[in-house]
């Protein structure tokens, strides 16, 4: 029998987070950025009480790149539909119902919420997928169940076929991985202002903080092999920029891989095929050409699922599997893609988890033919405690075994957290983070991390979050960023 649940009541903190150096992504660059903080507390059906959380950060220009906004009224409009779906996902559960009834209700509120304040979908979901991951998280702290433990014995009452006709009847057990991935390699991201070499670095660049700096450090460190290279349009530019990055990881015999991220930065399917053609047929980009696993999204939003591209998409995804990303802002986008020469959808808690399993199965139902269809994990700068193994501990269940992790690189370990929390990870989370001389950082040994400790009751965290060490969001103001 499904568990049933009623939310009665969630706060909202913030913690404010300083990069240890620029974060650049399409036309943005992160140097600071709060983490909002969803903690949630509900009742079981038998009166058990519960408590749920959930955070991620709220970065500038990503789930929405109007030009005419700035990164305060981003940072407003994500605050506003993270307290509408609060009040949804309460008014859903009055009478307590299944995980999957108050999802499907909170998210429909909270869509029309958005609508209300003409916010795309990508924006306005994000406030359900909070609610969603906290829910989650409180239905298996109550029970003493892990994620994989709620899916594998359908407590979370999952029903595929409300989301897409054509998966009526479909599990979540016969969706997910036999067993939990524990060894997870990371794809590592070269972002557009990323050091390349350790000689380029300026002397007043460095930062010496004991990690590593530059892409070939990360290498010479961590012995990475999973990379995931932004591209910005400027076609020289980043033929001269891949040059200098196939120089460093060419110099291993050692396979690498490839996802080559566009970033919306076209406005066309022309000018992306002319670089890959041009990546294609330059001498010094072979190796790096052939180890390119996927494309990420390269067309601004607003035309990437434009059916007059449809030749073009297909053209693209003849030479490299292109993935939806940007776009994804719907329950039904990643079919709508399919159909336009799609072959894979990215998994982002911050699009939603529920969405995630009903795109992995839609994955299976339409691999059965020589085209190869795929579910890929992404991230923008998760950052450990809450966001990081929450991400992680789903990705776990989904079968993933690699995917892009860039928070270890942008800031400072666990330095943002408390003492307590830190400690707290060390305990509870040892295999997954390791002690410098002066930090607690993620463990990444030949490219790889131990996610085996997130198999907790709930959802990957299992540890309390240090509230008294943040902000309540009634006292948050955006200027407290500077």
């Amino acid at each position: 029998m499904a568990e049933q649940i009623s939310v009665k009541d969630v706060q909202f903190y913030m913690r404010n987070v300083r990069t240890r150096m620029p974060f650049k992504y399409g036309v943005a660059v992160l140097t600071s950025v709060p983490i909002l903080h969803v903690i949630m507390e509900a009742e079981l059906a038998d009166g058990t009480l519960a408590t749920g959380v959930a955070a991620d950060i709220l970065p500038p220009k990503w789930f929405d790149k109007d030009p005419a906004k700035e990164y305060e009224d981003n940072v407003d409009d994500l605050l506003f539909v993270a307290q509408a779906a609060a009040q949804a996902y309460k008014q859903a559960s009055a009478h307590p119902k299944t995980v999957f009834e108050i999802w499907w209700e909170g998210y429909a509120a909270t869509l029309a919420a958005g609508d209300g304040r003409q916010l795309n979908h990508l924006t306005a979901s994000h406030g359900s997928t909070l609610m969603e991951r906290a829910l989650i998280d409180a239905v298996g702290t109550g029970r003493g169940l892990s994620y994989y433990a709620l899916l594998k014995s359908n407590e979370l009452a999952l029903d595929f076929g409300r989301i897409h006709g054509e998966l009526r009847g479909l599990a979540a057990a016969d969706v997910i991985a036999e067993q939990p991935v524990t060894q997870f390699y990371i794809r590592h991201t070269v972002g557009l202002a990323d050091p390349i070499w350790t000689a380029d670095l300026a002397a007043d660049e460095r930062l010496d903080d004991g990690l590593p700096q530059s892409l070939q450090e990360y290498i010479d460190v961590q012995d990475i092999v999973y990379f995931k290279i932004k591209v910005n349009g400027d076609i020289e530019n980043d033929l001269e920029r891949l040059r200098a990055i196939a120089a460093l990881v060419d110099r291993h015999e050692r396979q690498y891989y490839i996802s080559l991220d566009g970033n919306e930065q076209y406005k066309d399917m022309d000018s992306f095929l002319e670089l890959l053609a041009r990546i294609e047929e330059d001498k010094r980009l072979q190796r790096f050409y052939a180890s390119v696993l996927y494309i990420e999204q390269p067309l601004e939003r607003s035309i990437a699922l434009n059916s007059e591209l449809a030749a073009g998409i297909r053209s693209v995804s003849a030479q490299k599997p292109m993935l939806v990303d940007e776009s994804d802002g719907d329950l039904d986008v990643f079919k709508k893609a399919v159909e336009l020469g799609y072959l894979g959808v990215s998994s982002k808690n911050c699009k939603g988890m529920i969405k995630a399993l009903a795109n992995l199965a839609l994955v299976q139902k339409l691999n059965n033919g020589e085209t190869r269809y795929f579910l890929s994990g992404e991230d923008l700068m998760n950052l450990p405690v809450v966001p990081l193994q929450q991400d992680l501990a789903h990705l776990a269940v989904l079968g993933v075994t690699h995917a892009e992790r860039n928070g270890h690189h942008y800031v400072r370990g666990l330095d943002h957290l408390s003492e307590k929390e830190r400690q707290a990870c060390r305990e509870l989370h040892g295999p997954l983070y390791r002690q410098t001389d002066d930090a607690t950082v993620l463990d990444i040994r030949q490219g790889r991390i131990d996610i085996s400790s997130l198999q907790v009751p709930g959802l990957g965290v299992g540890m309390p979050v240090d509230v008294e060490a943040m902000v309540p969001l009634a006292a948050w103001s955006f200027a407290s960023l500077a």
